[in-house]
């Protein structure tokens, strides 16, 4: 099981793609609650809802709602490695080089995120 991520421009075209186990959701869950400040409902903490938060959005400010998750994860690495799940399927290495391509993906033509698990 696992979440993909398209960044489409205005013409339909696929600007990237991607995929992800949902084994490691709970890291982003946590990185979105460090870079926030503040605890979302209990539904998004223990549910693969965090790309809700990206699908629709423009590519910059999805670019920005990935940098923040980002910035959470670069900020604390060893809280989050100390996530990494036990079946090995997923890491907080390969988890943070994905989200990093992504936020860089946006080009300076308009797009939009889409998202879904």
């Amino acid at each position: 099981m696992s979440w993909d991520v398209d960044l489409i421009d205005d013409r339909g075209h696929f600007e990237g793609e991607w995929n992800y186990t949902h084994n490691c959701n709970h890291m982003i869950a946590a990185a979105i609650v460090a870079a926030d400040g503040e605890c979302p409902d209990d539904n998004f903490l223990v549910g693969p809802t965090w790309w809700d938060r990206l699908d629709g959005m423009s590519g910059p400010d999805g670019a920005e709602c990935l940098g923040s998750i980002v910035g959470a994860l670069e900020a604390d690495p060893d809280t989050y490695k100390a996530m990494n799940p036990e079946n090995g399927w997923g890491n907080y290495d390969d988890l943070l080089a994905m989200l990093t391509e992504m936020r860089d993906a946006v080009p300076e033509w308009p797009t939009t995120w889409k998202a879904n698990g």
